[in-house]
């Protein structure tokens, strides 16, 4: 089982003992060209329809599904023919599994469907119990018949009761478990002998012929990018929030409606003074570090001015700031100063208190009480909140707009002017910059850059929650630096080339001698006080102290104890020559904690595996045909 286990070290097995056991159906949204053919079926299984309807709403569920778990999520990805036939292949598994239901005489009874229902944390009471109002109010906000709510969670919990039924095999026995994971949780330590390219360098000789070759072979590495300025338009709830209008009675209302989320531990605004000492310095230091902060506080005491005094003699970063250090909940603060903090009145001063960063002298400037926050201390949160829902619906009007009056061939300042928004201006930006700082993909900055001077964006460009247009108003065309601008570079890269070759040169002597038994006693007196041990490390290949090598990792796994391996391994800097010292297995205690975890995680994913092969040989069988292939294609 060990070897089966071995061959698929990045397959099944790793992924079970880890919990990457993640079923994700991921669906695609924005629906274009659904406005034209009207056919009220897209594809047939077995001779039953799968209506339009029916997959534009699903399509659009899930779409709002993925916006609210994940606002960033990329648009144009989103829109690609990948997603929409995965929505598609994912009705086509149903309606075949809802066949074979019926081929074996599965179903849903009445009485187990309300039980479900019953069972959506959303219909429940504050007792945790089925509360119909609710219900009905879930319904009636998505404009949907409890007849069709009931039959989507009929078709679900139908198409559930069939799988599980299906991976009833699906029992692993303690044994296989405790083999996988005694084998992804077996660490390894080798020995090894390590032999840096730095101590090559001054072998490397690098010649003007070779600079310039590389210099010619490698145009991309010394291309000074493309750039552009743009001015544009930022169609995103928090550009467009400045220009609503919110009501006080708008803001009252939200208050009123979320005074939940408005609740705040106890605060303190304070300043200090810092005098750093490390927490292990010897006791002179600290005794140097207590006379020191003991003046200070005695100036402090006195009534001097706390901000003047913190500029002049704290070593902390806020004291260009006179200490300040703002407004503050438990547990933002190192244990001894928060304490102290925390025990002081609006206006006092601690004796020093010494943390792992010094002594400090804290003044408390202004107490917050926990509780409610009022209504004037979140107004200006809450009427921004107002202004960017305002503005998240007005985005589509405006952007529709925007992009009429752009192909009536009206420039973007106009454009701004005729809207009431701001035209904004970028700086010198290259495709990589573009990409940062909109929050959009690589294509879409490359149809900016490409965008001839003087020209608009035809279409909008999306980004971090929302779009905007641009026009390109300097283009600086990619250019190649000098080569002497770049020949010290080069030479340097060339030359470390050259070291790790011939460090890799005398690791290999070295491992050609310590595997032949003739050398390998000799070699070994010669490197042994070189020779060192590594941390343990497991088979995902980053070894502790030494780096990244899965190879390494792999080989060392495989190998016997006391056997040098048969090539030598590069590690960041240089190379080495390698063998296994020791196989730790994991402990029985860490398997007992963990057995019920990689039990059921092994027994998911056997469940998974005999699901996905069900359904491949339903799908075998199932005559399956696309009708409306164009709305599945941009």
């Amino acid at each position: 089982m060990l070897d089966i286990m071995r061959q698929k070290a990045q397959g099944w097995g790793i992924k079970v003992l880890f919990g990457i056991i993640i079923l994700v159906f991921i669906f695609a949204f924005g629906m274009s060209g659904f406005n034209g053919n009207t056919d009220p079926v897209i594809a047939y299984v077995n001779d039953e329809p799968i209506p339009t309807q029916e997959f534009v709403k699903v399509y659009r569920q899930t779409a709002e599904m993925l916006r609210q778990q994940n606002p960033k999520i990329d648009p144009d990805q989103l829109q690609s023919p990948e997603f929409k036939k995965a929505i598609l292949n994912q009705l086509v598994n149903s309606k075949i599994l809802e066949s074979e239901a019926k081929r074996l005489g599965i179903g849903i009874s009445n009485s187990e469907l309300y039980y479900e229902i019953s069972k959506i944390p959303a219909f429940a009471n504050s007792d945790g119990k089925f509360d119909k109002s609710l219900y009905q109010r879930y319904l009636q906000g998505r404009q949907m018949s409890a007849a069709t709510f009931e039959q989507d969670m009929r078709n679900s919990n139908l198409i559930q009761k069939i799988q599980e039924y299906v991976a009833i095999p699906a029992a692993p026995t303690e044994a296989d478990a405790r083999a996988l994971f005694n084998w992804a949780g077996e660490r390894a330590q080798i020995d090894y002998y390590y032999v840096s390219g730095a101590d090559f360098l001054n072998k490397a000789k690098v010649t003007d012929s070779e600079i310039k070759k590389y210099y010619k072979d490698n145009p991309n590495n010394f291309t000074i990018p493309a750039s552009s300025i743009v001015k544009y338009i930022s169609f995103t709830p928090e550009e467009l929030a400045v220009y609503e209008d919110v009501s006080p009675e708008e803001m009252n209302k939200y208050y009123a409606a979320n005074k939940e989320s408005y609740k705040q531990d106890a605060q303190v605004k304070a300043s200090h003074i810092l005098i750093l000492v490390d927490e292990k310095a010897s006791p002179a230091e600290i005794k140097k570090a207590e006379k020191k902060i003991n003046k200070i506080f005695a100036k402090a005491k006195s009534g001097q001015n706390f901000a003047k005094l913190a500029k002049k003699y704290s070593e902390g970063p806020s004291k260009t700031k006179g200490g300040e250090l703002g407004w503050f909940s438990k547990g933002s603060m190192v244990k001894p100063f928060e304490e102290a903090a925390f025990k002081l009145k609006k206006g006092e001063i601690s004796k020093p208190v010494r943390t792992r960063f010094g002594f400090h002298i804290i003044k408390v400037e202004d107490t917050r009480e926990a509780g409610q926050k009022s209504f004037d201390q979140v107004k200006s949160e809450i009427k921004n909140t107002i202004a960017q829902e305002k503005a998240s619906d007005s985005i589509s009007a405006k952007l529709d707009h925007a992009l009429d009056l752009i192909a009536s061939g009206m420039k973007l300042d106009a454009v701004g002017e005729e809207l009431g928004v701001a035209v904004q201006k970028s700086e010198k930006a290259t495709l990589k910059n573009l990409t940062r700082a909109f929050g959009m993909t690589e294509d879409a900055a490359k149809s900016i850059i490409v965008l001839p001077k003087g020209n608009t964006t035809e279409m909008p460009i999306a980004v971090d929650n929302g779009y905007l247009v641009a026009e390109k108003v300097e283009e600086t065309p990619a250019s190649l630096r000098p080569l002497d601008e770049v020949k010290k570079d080069i030479k340097e890269f060339l030359s470390q080339k050259q070291a790790m070759m011939l460090a890799k040169a005398k690791a290999t002597i070295v491992m050609g001698k310590l595997t032949t038994p003739a050398t390998a006693e000799k070699e070994l007196k010669s490197i042994k006080k070189d020779l060192k041990t590594s941390e343990s490390f497991g088979r995902d290949g980053f070894i502790p102290g030494l780096g990244m090598n899965p190879k390494l990792a792999e080989t060392a796994f495989d190998s016997t104890k006391n056997n040098w391996m048969q090539q030598a391994f590069e590690l960041p800097g240089g190379y080495i020559v390698a063998r296994l010292d020791e196989l730790i297995p994991p402990s029985d205690e860490t398997w007992e904690s963990q057995k019920q975890a990689i039990m059921s995680s092994l027994e998911r994913q056997q469940a998974n595996e005999i699901i996905s092969s069900f359904m491949q040989e339903l799908r075998s069988k199932a005559k399956v045909e696309v009708v409306r292939p164009d709305l599945l294609n941009n």
